[in-house]
């Protein structure tokens, strides 16, 4: 465990000493911010829709999945492809720490930066609750839908960056592969509905899933699912890996 936590200090040291994160942190804030807005102001409206400003909030439009999926590519390209540029992926993969620590520390490290994102949003319920009543148990649960698929979507993000050579490369193949969820969940409405392929799609589906949690539905089979997508991402990752040592 001493090995991983020594991964992980230096993982989050590099993270917060980076002015990229904080270019992403203060962009998320700030369109985090004016979805929230437009939300309130779309609500507000006389022929508002129905839903609360939190259940919009957490995935409520194609819009708010986009800019998660650009920002999770912009928090995972550097992990692997950063060491592969400046030259310290072969000590790293070499040294006696054992690639299952290595995959692991770069993952928390991405990981709790993609948590921290979210904190500050935590604003949001508090300032409903001074004007009404909002239902804390949806709120509760739709921010673990957020935490739940933000793993997958770093663990891919960490397997794109371990499988490319630049910055940029890894970025463009962590968009790819989170699209790749993004489009199963458009392909399960496209298909006839009652067919075998439309089913597991719509299983694998982003908006089916978060549609659940963000009205208070924990199924326990939604994270299983992220769970499984996750570790196999990670476990990719390791083969990925070994294969870069073997070589």
């Amino acid at each position: 465990m001493r090995p991983l936590w020594a991964l992980l200090r230096r993982e989050l040291i590099a993270t917060w000493t980076s002015p990229i994160a904080w270019v992403v942190l203060g962009i998320f804030l700030v369109l985090s911010g004016v979805y929230f807005y437009e939300i309130l102001w779309v609500l507000s409206r006389p022929s508002a829709p129905y839903g609360t400003p939190m259940a919009m909030f957490f995935g409520g439009s194609l819009l708010s999945y986009v800019p998660l999926l650009l920002f999770v590519a912009a928090i995972t390209m550097r992990t692997f492809a950063e060491e592969v540029h400046a030259g310290t992926i072969e000590p790293l993969l070499t040294a006696p720490i054992g690639t299952n620590a290595v995959v692991a520390a770069k993952f928390l490290g991405a990981y709790l930066f993609y948590l921290a994102l979210w904190v500050p949003t935590l604003i949001y319920p508090l300032l409903l609750s001074r004007w009404s009543d909002p239902a804390l148990g949806p709120i509760a649960a739709g921010y673990l839908g957020v935490a739940l698929l933000g793993a997958v979507l770093v663990a891919l993000g960490v397997l794109a960056s371990a499988l490319a050579r630049t910055q940029i490369v890894a970025a463009i193949l962590a968009f790819g592969f989170s699209g790749l969820l993004l489009l199963a969940g458009i392909a399960a409405y496209i298909l006839p509905p009652g067919s075998l392929a439309a089913r597991v799609l719509r299983h694998a589906s982003v908006f089916e899933l978060m549609d659940r949690f963000r009205v208070g539905l924990v199924d326990s089979r939604d994270v299983v699912f992220c769970v499984t997508l996750s570790a196999l991402a990670l476990f990719l990752c390791r083969a990925v890996l070994d294969g870069r040592r073997s070589s």
